[in-house]
């Protein structure tokens, strides 16, 4: 992790930017989006947060995914495109085979 810091510093610092207290890769796929956030902490880059993100009208998918790991499809946001499933870093492992069978 300590090559992330590095050549995020780096980045900031072209940018003219402070330096970064979170960062955010993004992936899409077709019609799915993940988002994964890591956050800076005093022990470095950690706190990772992923979001799965679909077409609204494929909401029912998400929330069976939710649902398959042991969380609460009540955790699936809609806006009007799209609906959202934030996920730790724990339930992203678990949920990773079934994610992949969304692609």
């Amino acid at each position: 992790m300590e090559d992330i810091d590095f050549h995020l510093s780096q980045i900031a610092k072209i940018l003219g930017l402070a330096q970064p207290v979170g960062f955010m890769l993004s992936y899409e796929f077709d019609d799915i989006w993940i988002d994964v956030y890591l956050e800076k902490g005093e022990e470095g880059w950690s706190g990772r947060t992923y979001t799965v993100s679909v077409p609204r009208e494929r909401a029912e998918k998400l929330k069976k995914l939710a649902e398959s790991i042991g969380a609460v499809a009540d955790e699936v946001v809609s806006d009007k495109e799209r609906a959202y499933l934030s996920l730790s870093y724990e339930d992203w492992e678990s949920a990773s085979p079934i994610i992949m069978s969304l692609l």
